[in-house]
Protein backbone atom coordinates (compact mmCIF):
# COMPACT_ATOMS: atom_id res chain seq x y z
CA UNK A 1 0.00 0.00 0.00
CA UNK A 2 1.35 3.47 -0.87
CA UNK A 3 1.78 6.05 1.71
CA UNK A 4 -0.64 8.33 1.01
CA UNK A 5 -3.15 4.92 0.66
CA UNK A 6 -1.83 4.51 4.20
CA UNK A 7 -2.40 8.42 5.52
CA UNK A 8 -6.00 8.33 4.00
CA UNK A 9 -6.62 4.99 5.93
CA UNK A 10 -5.10 6.28 9.04
CA UNK A 11 -7.01 10.01 8.94
CA UNK A 12 -10.69 7.69 8.23
CA UNK A 13 -10.20 5.70 11.17
CA UNK A 14 -9.10 8.40 13.40
CA UNK A 15 -11.77 10.77 12.29
CA UNK A 16 -14.55 7.81 12.86
CA UNK A 17 -12.73 6.59 16.01
CA UNK A 18 -10.51 9.31 18.02
CA UNK A 19 -12.85 11.41 19.56
CA UNK A 20 -15.34 8.70 21.13
CA UNK A 21 -11.87 6.80 22.24
CA UNK A 22 -10.48 9.95 23.30
CA UNK A 23 -14.07 10.59 25.78
CA UNK A 24 -13.62 6.78 27.07
CA UNK A 25 -10.01 7.47 28.15
CA UNK A 26 -10.44 11.04 29.49
CA UNK A 27 -13.76 9.11 31.64
CA UNK A 28 -11.31 6.80 33.07
CA UNK A 29 -8.04 8.67 33.40
CA UNK A 30 -9.78 12.14 34.44
CA UNK A 31 -6.62 14.18 32.59
CA UNK A 32 -6.50 15.09 29.24
CA UNK A 33 -2.86 14.59 28.79
CA UNK A 34 -3.29 10.92 29.89
CA UNK A 35 -6.14 10.29 27.30
CA UNK A 36 -4.02 11.88 24.61
CA UNK A 37 -0.99 9.67 25.31
CA UNK A 38 -3.61 6.82 25.48
CA UNK A 39 -5.02 7.76 22.33
CA UNK A 40 -2.05 8.06 20.75
CA UNK A 41 -1.06 5.19 21.79
CA UNK A 42 -4.11 2.89 20.74
CA UNK A 43 -3.47 4.62 17.07
CA UNK A 44 0.59 3.94 17.19
CA UNK A 45 -0.31 0.51 17.54
CA UNK A 46 -2.88 0.33 14.68
CA UNK A 47 -0.73 1.83 12.67
CA UNK A 48 2.14 -0.64 13.02
CA UNK A 49 -0.28 -3.71 12.88
CA UNK A 50 -1.71 -5.22 10.20
CA UNK A 51 -4.92 -5.85 11.42
CA UNK A 52 -7.78 -7.03 9.36
CA UNK A 53 -11.54 -6.76 11.21
CA UNK A 54 -14.86 -8.85 10.10
CA UNK A 55 -16.79 -6.12 10.63
CA UNK A 56 -16.87 -2.48 11.12
CA UNK A 57 -18.47 -3.59 14.49
CA UNK A 58 -15.78 -5.65 14.94
CA UNK A 59 -13.36 -2.83 14.35
CA UNK A 60 -14.99 -0.51 16.30
CA UNK A 61 -14.86 -3.08 19.13
CA UNK A 62 -11.28 -3.83 18.58
CA UNK A 63 -10.62 -0.48 19.08
CA UNK A 64 -12.48 0.18 22.13
CA UNK A 65 -10.38 -2.63 23.73
CA UNK A 66 -7.14 -1.77 23.31
CA UNK A 67 -8.02 1.52 24.35
CA UNK A 68 -8.84 0.04 27.63
CA UNK A 69 -6.06 -1.87 28.07
CA UNK A 70 -3.90 0.64 27.05
CA UNK A 71 -5.47 3.16 29.95
CA UNK A 72 -5.58 0.09 32.27
CA UNK A 73 -1.20 -0.59 31.51
CA UNK A 74 -1.02 3.24 32.20
CA UNK A 75 -3.20 3.33 35.35
CA UNK A 76 -0.87 0.27 36.21
CA UNK A 77 2.42 1.90 35.66
CA UNK A 78 1.74 5.11 37.08
CA UNK A 79 0.57 6.98 39.93
CA UNK A 80 -1.80 9.33 37.81
CA UNK A 81 -4.05 12.53 39.39
CA UNK A 82 -7.75 13.17 37.99
CA UNK A 83 -8.13 17.29 36.83
CA UNK A 84 -10.96 18.34 38.10
CA UNK A 85 -13.67 17.30 36.62
CA UNK A 86 -14.81 20.54 35.54
CA UNK A 87 -11.77 20.26 32.44
CA UNK A 88 -14.00 17.52 31.03
CA UNK A 89 -14.28 19.04 27.52
CA UNK A 90 -17.91 17.89 26.94
CA UNK A 91 -19.06 18.77 30.10
CA UNK A 92 -19.04 22.34 29.49
CA UNK A 93 -20.61 21.95 25.69
CA UNK A 94 -24.09 20.17 27.08
CA UNK A 95 -23.67 19.40 30.73
CA UNK A 96 -24.27 22.86 32.51
CA UNK A 97 -25.18 22.43 35.74
CA UNK A 98 -24.22 20.50 39.08
CA UNK A 99 -26.65 17.66 38.62
CA UNK A 100 -25.07 16.38 35.53
CA UNK A 101 -21.39 17.42 36.60
CA UNK A 102 -22.06 15.36 40.02
CA UNK A 103 -23.49 12.11 37.94
CA UNK A 104 -20.34 12.34 35.90
CA UNK A 105 -17.87 12.48 38.87
CA UNK A 106 -20.38 9.13 40.43
CA UNK A 107 -19.92 7.54 37.48
CA UNK A 108 -16.22 7.88 37.67
CA UNK A 109 -16.10 6.42 41.11
CA UNK A 110 -17.97 3.33 40.35
CA UNK A 111 -15.86 -0.06 40.29
CA UNK A 112 -14.26 -0.70 37.49
CA UNK A 113 -16.82 -3.47 35.67
CA UNK A 114 -19.52 -1.39 36.31
CA UNK A 115 -17.89 1.86 35.09
CA UNK A 116 -17.50 0.53 31.92
CA UNK A 117 -20.72 -0.99 31.10
CA UNK A 118 -22.26 2.53 32.35
CA UNK A 119 -19.61 4.52 29.97
CA UNK A 120 -20.18 2.04 26.70
CA UNK A 121 -23.99 2.11 26.80
CA UNK A 122 -24.77 5.67 28.52
CA UNK A 123 -22.16 7.74 26.96
CA UNK A 124 -21.28 5.56 23.69
CA UNK A 125 -24.79 4.19 23.01
CA UNK A 126 -23.54 0.72 22.83
CA UNK A 127 -26.39 -2.11 23.03
CA UNK A 128 -26.14 -4.75 25.41
CA UNK A 129 -24.64 -6.85 22.58
CA UNK A 130 -22.20 -4.87 21.63
CA UNK A 131 -20.98 -4.63 25.57
CA UNK A 132 -21.24 -7.92 25.61
CA UNK A 133 -18.99 -8.54 22.36
CA UNK A 134 -16.86 -5.97 23.83
CA UNK A 135 -16.10 -6.77 27.38
CA UNK A 136 -16.13 -10.75 26.64
CA UNK A 137 -18.88 -11.14 28.94
CA UNK A 138 -22.45 -12.79 28.11
CA UNK A 139 -25.18 -10.58 28.03
CA UNK A 140 -27.03 -11.34 31.41
CA UNK A 141 -23.73 -10.21 33.21
CA UNK A 142 -24.08 -6.55 31.18
CA UNK A 143 -27.68 -6.24 32.32
CA UNK A 144 -26.88 -7.23 36.00
CA UNK A 145 -23.89 -4.51 35.83
CA UNK A 146 -25.51 -2.03 34.37
CA UNK A 147 -28.50 -2.44 37.12
CA UNK A 148 -25.74 -2.62 39.68
CA UNK A 149 -24.17 0.33 38.46
CA UNK A 150 -27.25 2.20 38.26
CA UNK A 151 -28.28 0.85 41.82
CA UNK A 152 -25.17 2.79 42.95
CA UNK A 153 -25.32 5.76 41.40
CA UNK A 154 -29.00 5.95 42.72
CA UNK A 155 -27.76 5.92 45.80
CA UNK A 156 -24.99 8.35 44.96
CA UNK A 157 -27.29 10.70 43.88
CA UNK A 158 -30.18 10.60 46.42
CA UNK A 159 -30.03 13.79 47.28
CA UNK A 160 -30.93 15.19 43.94
CA UNK A 161 -34.15 12.48 43.90
CA UNK A 162 -35.58 13.99 47.10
Amino acid sequence: MRNRDLENEFEAKYNKYGNMLYKIAFLYLGNKSDAEDVLQDVFTKYLCGKYKHKSSEHEKAWFIRVTQNKFLDYLKKSGYKHECIDDLPTISTYKDNDFEQDIITKVLALPEKYKSSIILFYYNDYTIEEIAKTLKISQSAVKKRLQRGRDILKLELEDYLL
